[in-house]
């Protein structure tokens, strides 16, 4: 089991959406080729994004493979991608639950509009 049967549960990594910002806090397990080592630490990194400098947000859904779906009910994930014409990392990726990818697209462009409009003046 990847969590040493939930003695070490993993982290997950958190967004927070405020008037004028998107903040990112991302963790990194330590990985042996594809499964990560929870046991063995994680790097937290933390990226705020202006919203007023974001240009696009798309969001994509995609399932879960058809063995974890059929033995595990797996549920899959939609991933919302954060394109900011001035963020020195480029896009930032938010990944979500399956189903919340829409919801959370929406509350942020609702988000950069207004950031957008506090920034030109309006």
């Amino acid at each position: 089991c990847i969590t040493c049967c939930g003695f070490c549960p993993i982290d997950p990594s958190t967004y927070k959406l405020t008037t004028s910002h998107l903040r990112v806090n991302k963790v990194q397990h330590t990985r042996c080729g594809p499964i990560p080592l929870c046991c063995f630490g994680a790097t937290h990194l933390s990226n705020n994004i202006d919203l007023s400098k974001v240009d696009d947000v798309d969001v994509t859904g995609t399932p879960a493979p058809c063995l974890q779906r059929v033995c595990c009910c797996a549920n899959g994930k939609d991933v919302v991608e954060v394109d900011s014409r001035f963020d020195k990392e480029g896009k930032v990726y938010l990944t979500l639950a399956q189903g919340d990818g829409e919801r959370v697209t929406n509350l942020i462009l609702n988000q950069v509009e207004e950031a957008q409009k506090m920034d030109r003046g309006f």
